[in-house]
């Protein structure tokens, strides 16, 4: 095993280990140990250990641990980013006691197979974070890496701890307290890693989407399923996570208690906190609005697809509508003979005009009874957001019963009747004059 921090920094850069992340075959080989590196720490177990004035390693590919009821175990990182303790246990109990934490919180940290919603909940004297597979708890001078159950999470987690190492050996950083640089790597490798999965999930989606342009298959479909179920799993982890720094930017009592190694609570000032929120709230909604967009042309596609699979259906059952009409035209055409194919006496045997007019009639009555159909047909066919006889006939009830004898005379009277406003002003005043003076 390489020593941690010394060999590995040179060969990859922090843009190399995000993209890695992905690729563990590819970790293992480019930082596997030399012939020549004969490094006391070269066998390290990933068990727990600790040794006085000793910096450990971090082992190549840390395993998942299965998951216990009765311990918790991290990795511990001091002050100056060395590392400490290695996948040690601790017992629950002792462990909340000693952190001062509530058996709530634990649930927040604890190892297990199932996804807790993303948090970072800050106490008085440390900063709970569970962001994707990154459970931890910093304090003002240590930060604590708590083991994944799942081995994707393991490979990835391995790689966040080399960049936390980098992130808080760096005296040179913009960020003067300790918690400070802990989170900020927490929210990069964040980031990262859903910018990876977003990126895989775009060209993945994109190419299915272009492909259904051009010709619509049941493989595709089914892939394009596939895909927007995985799809809308990252949009609701991505949504969580814009939640949370949402919430945490909303709180100023929250913010102000993120200032761990302010222990006289001398610091008012929450902006550089607030700065480094809002950076990575930004960049999370940007995530978000981008897979919501490829849900949205996900969908679209979906309706232009049923919609296409409902004119071809229609088509389908057109065509089984016209040859059903035909036959019924056969049908009718071969009734009237069948009739007289009978063994009975019909009186035209001996008729020279009696096949032809069979025949003639046959004919006659399958084509009208075809063409009625076929207007019937057409007429079904066409489509309109009213009904048959107009908008009118919804709005006005109609009457089944024959009108009055003298109805259409009254209502034209009715009509052309003028009213008593319309008579000129002379005759207008008088009238009220008279309505006054016979109230008096």
């Amino acid at each position: 095993m390489l020593p941690f921090g010394r060999n590995i920094r040179p060969i990859l850069s922090r843009k190399c280990m995000w993209s890695l992340q992905w690729n563990p075959q590819l970790l293992r080989t480019i930082i596997s140990p030399s012939k020549n590196d004969h490094s006391p720490l070269l066998h390290a177990s990933s068990s727990s250990s600790s040794v006085s004035g000793t910096e450990l390693a971090i082992p190549r590919i840390l395993k998942p641990i299965a998951p216990s009821d009765s311990y918790i175990s991290c990795t511990i990182f001091d002050e100056t980013g060395k590392v400490k303790e290695i996948s040690k246990k601790f017992p629950k109990t002792k462990f909340l006691t000693e952190n001062g934490l509530f058996p709530r919180d634990l649930r927040k940290i604890d190892t297990s197979t199932v996804d807790v919603v993303p948090t970072i909940a800050v106490r008085p004297n440390c900063i709970l974070v569970n962001l994707l597979y990154i459970k931890s708890i910093i304090k003002k001078d240590k930060t604590m890496i708590f083991d994944t159950s799942t081995v994707s999470s393991a490979s990835k987690l391995g790689l966040f701890m080399y960049d936390l190492e980098s992130k808080l050996t760096n005296k040179n950083s913009s960020h003067e307290f300790y918690e400070f640089r802990a989170i900020e790597s927490i929210l990069i490798n964040v980031m990262s890693s859903l910018e990876t999965e977003l990126n895989h999930h775009v060209d993945k989606c994109g190419t299915i989407l272009l492909d259904l342009e051009n010709n619509v298959d049941r493989v595709k479909l089914r892939d394009l399923l596939i895909n927007s179920k995985a799809l809308t799993t990252f949009y609701q982890k991505a949504l969580l996570i814009r939640n949370v720094l949402d919430e945490l930017l909303d709180n100023d009592d929250d913010l102000l208690g993120m200032y761990l190694s302010d222990t006289n609570k001398t610091i008012e000032n929450t902006d550089e906190i607030e700065m480094l929120l809002e950076a990575y709230y930004k960049q999370c909604d940007e995530f978000v609005q981008q897979a919501e967009t490829l849900i949205n042309d996900i969908k679209s596609t979906e309706e232009i697809v049923n919609i296409i699979l409902d004119a071809n259906r229609n088509s389908l059952m057109l065509f089984e509508l016209k040859v059903t009409i035909y036959t019924l035209g056969f049908t009718v055409a071969t009734t009237l003979p069948a009739f007289y194919g009978m063994n009975l006496k019909n009186y035209i045997e001996d008729s020279n005009f009696g096949f032809g007019g069979i025949f003639v009639l046959s004919v006659l009555g399958a084509m009208v009874i075809t063409v009625l159909n076929f207007k019937r047909l057409r007429t079904v066919q066409r489509l309109t957001m009213m009904l048959p006889n107009g908008p009118e006939s919804r709005l006005i009830p109609q009457h089944t019963s024959k009108p009055p004898r003298f109805g259409r005379l009254r209502g034209w009277l009715t009509r052309h009747k003028k009213p008593l406003y319309d008579k000129d002003p002379k005759q207008r005043d008088m009238i009220w004059r008279w309505l006054v003076d016979k109230g008096k």
